[in-house]
């Protein structure tokens, strides 16, 4: 598992660190690390740590303005990061 090389409690999130969402910060944070988890979760090992990091940083930017963050279960957790590792590998190859 990719918790062996990449220490995830550096990218997790508490509520105060999320910014305003109207009184939903807990929220906020909680399923956005938990898209964070699941991509640790799942991502293949044999991946170069730099486009993982690269992977990991992207996380955060789409999600930080996205009122959906609040209503994110777990098929969308497993869509966004399936759809993050495609959009990676596309563009690790050009």
């Amino acid at each position: 598992m990719m918790y062996d090389r990449v220490d995830i409690h550096q990218y997790l999130f508490d509520a105060s660190e999320v910014g305003e969402w109207e009184g939903e910060e807990e929220l906020a944070a909680e399923n956005i690390n938990r898209i964070y988890h699941h991509l640790f979760s799942v991502i293949d090992e044999s991946i170069e740590l730099d486009l993982f990091e690269q992977m990991i940083d992207a996380v955060w930017p789409y999600w930080q303005y996205q009122p959906g963050l609040l209503e994110v279960d777990d098929e969308l957790v497993v869509h966004f990061v399936t759809f993050l590792i495609e959009e990676f590998e596309v563009n690790s190859e050009e």
